[in-house]
């Protein structure tokens, strides 16, 4: 019996692991919102938007290509395969003295 069960939990974590490790950051593609109706696509997960961190914390990015690169490693963590509402600004904060950094925001999607 706890043969069978051991069995059990390698393949449905062997699957699950394996469905996660297919997609890669540099599969997810960036939409603008011209390319794509609301229809068209699933949404996954609004990024650094819908925490109740979001208030205190923010991630900032040394540049907007930098930040973009992080979103796509965020969507592809949660299985996504496209981002769209992409934007970065510069954000000098409060703190910063003069050291301008970017925080940049979008949704993950699927796209069928």
């Amino acid at each position: 019996m706890n043969k069978r069960i051991a069995m059990l939990t390698t393949i449905m974590l062997s699957g699950g692991l394996s469905a996660c490790a297919a997609l890669k950051a540099e599969d997810v593609k960036v939409y603008t919102p011209a390319q794509l109706r609301q229809g068209e696509y699933e949404t996954v997960k609004r990024l650094w938007v819908e925490t109740w961190r979001t208030p205190f914390r923010v991630p900032g990015y040394s540049s907007p290509k930098d930040g973009i690169a992080a979103l796509q490693d965020k969507a592809a963590a949660l299985g996504a395969n496209g981002l769209i509402n992409v934007d970065c600004y510069g954000d000098k904060g409060l703190f910063s003295f003069g050291s301008g950094s970017f925080t940049c925001y979008g949704k993950a999607i699927k796209v069928p």
